[in-house]
């Protein structure tokens, strides 16, 4: 082989080698697409045979007081196969909390979930006090009883979408940053939609810092209105970067 074979080979393979890193700058190279880490996810799994009252692993119960509680239920579509978590107030409200155990929000930043409203609360406003229901509302907290900080994505009534505001429960201990995402406008039918948010960077803008460990937390209501409410949430995950 001559030097001048030789030379035109090494040519052709750093042209290769080149037109792979631009590719691969540019995110055209299939083979080394980003691969979606979860850490967390619930798919509402019943601890019983799945029915009324059937209580998902891992979660538990927490009522409002002096509130008629909301009820919760591990539900199966067996047409698809499928699990999700029902919930139901009727002029009442509660929330069902787990840990997201082994979360952490600086390399899974992003939640992500499916959820469905069946009945909102009729005339329901979160901007409003005295009529502060949500059908499904997801919350993302950390601390303690005595000092509780959290955001929260909401499924409201009359709430504008893109709303945001603060709330405060429990004599100040417990402190909400609210996100208004669908209202009645997306509930005509019944569909299933699935949501995305950088949780992480929402509860670093509304408190401050990213928490160490965090738990979960659906709650349903409609104690406000004296009215009905009911949704569905399919699963719920923790991912390392958008799907987007």
């Amino acid at each position: 082989m001559t030097k001048s074979s030789i030379l035109k080979i090494a040519v052709t393979v750093i042209i290769g080698c080149v037109s792979i890193v631009t590719e691969t700058v540019n995110g055209d190279a299939p083979f080394l697409e980003k691969k979606v880490t979860v850490v967390w996810r619930d798919a509402f799994a019943p601890s019983t045979d799945a029915g009324k009252n059937a209580l998902p692993k891992n979660w538990i119960v927490q009522g409002k007081p002096g509130a008629l509680p909301a009820v919760f239920s591990s539900m199966i579509d067996e047409g698809n196969n499928i699990t999700f978590l029902h919930m139901e107030a009727d002029r009442g409200s509660a929330s069902l909390i787990t840990n997201a155990v082994g979360v952490d929000l600086s390399k899974t930043p992003i939640l992500r979930w499916r959820w469905r409203v069946t009945t909102l609360p009729e005339g329901a406003d979160g901007r409003v006090r005295m009529k502060d229901d949500q059908a499904i509302g997801i919350y993302i907290g950390t601390g303690s009883t005595f000092s509780n900080k959290s955001v929260s994505y909401r499924w409201d009534t009359e709430t504008p979408k893109g709303a945001e505001g603060n709330a405060v429960y429990g004599f100040g201990t417990v402190k909400v940053k609210w996100y208004t995402l669908k209202n009645k406008e997306d509930a005509n039918g019944g569909g299933w939609f699935t949501e995305e948010r950088n949780v992480a960077e929402d509860f670093k803008q509304a408190w401050g810092f990213y928490p160490n460990e965090v738990y979960v937390s659906v709650s349903c209501n409609s104690q406000y209105t004296n009215s009905r409410a009911a949704a569905d949430l399919g699963w719920i995950e923790f991912v390392s970067f958008s799907a987007e």
